[in-house]
């Protein structure tokens, strides 16, 4: 199925937006206990980099609050582009071009880049399956 182009709208801030998940999609996922953060994943800082000139690029992980400037810092140090810690913690969205926002929040965006992601095309049977086989249910109890 082809999905159509999400441009960037001024009536949709979501729609300025991508987001990026570090761990197992940024980083290679070596467990972040101690505040560890893996090398990039090949390729992973060429396609931020692209991202980033043509569309507001966030960073979103689940560690807490007191470790994203060290995220923002590895972001900084792997990929050249200025990366920094959301000081908003109300923030829905991110829009500007440019730097790239770090935050413990999913924002509104036109596409997220997730190692855990599941894609749903409009058919629940479809995304139910996928979703049973990645969480270890067997066929009869779906």
């Amino acid at each position: 199925m082809h999905r159509p182009v999400i441009a960037p709208r001024p009536d949709s801030p979501a729609s300025h937006a991508v987001g990026l998940d570090l761990d197992g999609t940024l980083a290679v996922d070596n467990g972040w206990q101690g505040g560890r953060i893996g090398l990039p994943q090949p390729g992973a800082m060429d396609a931020l980099r692209t991202l980033a000139r043509h569309r507001a690029v966030f960073v979103y992980t689940a560690r807490p609050r007191i470790w994203l400037p060290e995220v923002a810092d590895w972001v900084t140090w792997y990929s050249g582009l200025e990366a920094f810690v959301d000081p908003s913690g109300g923030r829905a969205y991110w829009t500007t071009r440019g730097p790239v926002l770090v935050t413990s929040t999913k924002l509104g965006a036109a596409c997220y880049i997730d190692d855990r992601a599941v894609h749903h095309a409009g058919n629940w049977d479809d995304t139910l399956a996928t979703v049973s086989r990645a969480i270890g249910l067997s066929p009869a109890s779906v």
